[in-house]
């Protein structure tokens, strides 16, 4: 089910007894979560009508019999069942066992004065499993998989309207580069840029720039994109001003490294048909990064970037045993990966 229509369904009033919650965007999931507790307790009785069990550690009959309980002094009870674990084919160390018979059986007539929501963080459910077959029946399913592209950029623009500031799909392309795109984070970002700019301002560029402040990991980023264009005198000056803020030229060398790895993998799997969400997955990154390191990997070829990737060990162990000026390294490694591109695109 599309979250935006179980939200609305939830503000009319209209609760399903099963939701089904999976995938890795912790964010949109957490504010679901918050956005039930709110539509469907009492206030003045939630601690009366609320219950959170973690399912390694809670017997899956023990969370049912208390989704069967009645409500205390209120008309409804949410009983929210994290890392539900028997929805996937993974199979965590749990402090207990959960037999799907238990959830089978809740399902052929659960309570209308509660709501069962089971969570897990799982990027898919099993469906071969039968409980899965029959809660996608049953339930209402919604998945939070990681925003991309158009949708992430559209959420940056809600959340903005959201506290009641404005910003164009160009600024919000721009904050997500500058920021990167985890939700959590950026709607900090966002909040804060709104303060700034006051009820009904616009969030420009400019305000972008002199507020949101990037981080190490996404200054290699933009300093490996400026030698992926060409840029090497842009690159360089990005490289001395990272030092001149005192970090570590070793770490910066770990980052680097960690930056063409990832070139590499999304340079292998590309052709072999993956998507940008399970590349993401494979990878363990944000789709958004594997947008931009494919847009940078073009510029290399995989011979090129298995070279560099061994150039940056050797540097590594050169720096770490006091063989070379550690300044000198990074330096000449940032005109290495600048000779590699010309050579990839000749």
């Amino acid at each position: 089910m599309p979250l935006l229509s179980a939200i609305r369904e939830i503000r009319q009033k209209q609760f399903s007894p099963v939701y089904v919650l999976y995938g890795p965007e912790s964010f949109l999931a957490e504010e679901f979560l918050s956005l039930a507790k709110r539509e469907m307790i009492d206030p003045d009785f939630s601690d009366l009508n609320v219950s959170v069990y973690d399912c390694t550690e809670t017997a899956l009959a023990d969370i049912l019999q208390d989704a069967e309980t009645l409500p205390f002094m209120g008309e409804h009870r949410l009983v929210i069942a994290r890392q539900a674990y028997f929805l996937t084919g993974s199979k965590p160390p749990t402090k207990v066992e959960s037999d799907p018979e238990a959830l089978l059986a809740y399902l052929q007539s659960p309570p209308e004065y509660t709501t069962l929501i089971l969570h897990t963080d799982a990027e898919k459910l099993d469906e071969r499993k039968k409980l899965v077959k029959t809660l996608q029946q049953k339930a209402k399913v919604i998945p939070f998989l990681l925003l991309k592209d158009g949708d992430l950029y559209s959420w940056v623009e809600r959340q903005a309207d959201k506290y009641k500031a404005s910003i164009d799909r160009p600024q919000a392309i721009k904050l997500v580069e500058r920021v990167g795109g985890e939700l959590r984070l950026l709607d900090k970002e966002i909040e804060k840029l709104a303060i700034f700019v006051g009820e009904g301002g616009a969030i420009t560029e400019p305000v972008i720039e002199n507020l949101c402040a990037r981080t190490l990991e996404q200054d290699v980023f933009a300093l490996i994109e400026q030698v992926a264009l060409g840029r090497l005198d842009k690159a360089l000056r990005m490289l001395y001003d990272c030092m001149k803020t005192g970090e570590e030229p070793i770490k910066l060398l770990s980052l680097f490294a960690r930056q063409f790895r990832m070139l590499l993998q999304v340079r292998q799997l590309a052709p072999r048909g993956y998507s940008q969400q399970q590349m993401a997955g494979m990878i363990k990154v944000h789709p958004y990064a594997v947008k931009k390191a494919l847009e940078q990997a073009r510029h290399f070829s995989e011979e090129s970037l298995r070279k560099l990737l061994l150039i940056l060990a050797e540097d590594d162990f050169r720096m770490k045993s006091g063989q070379v000026d550690k300044r000198l390294a990074l330096e000449l490694f940032i005109a290495r990966a600048h000779d590699e591109r010309l050579k990839s695109s000749g």
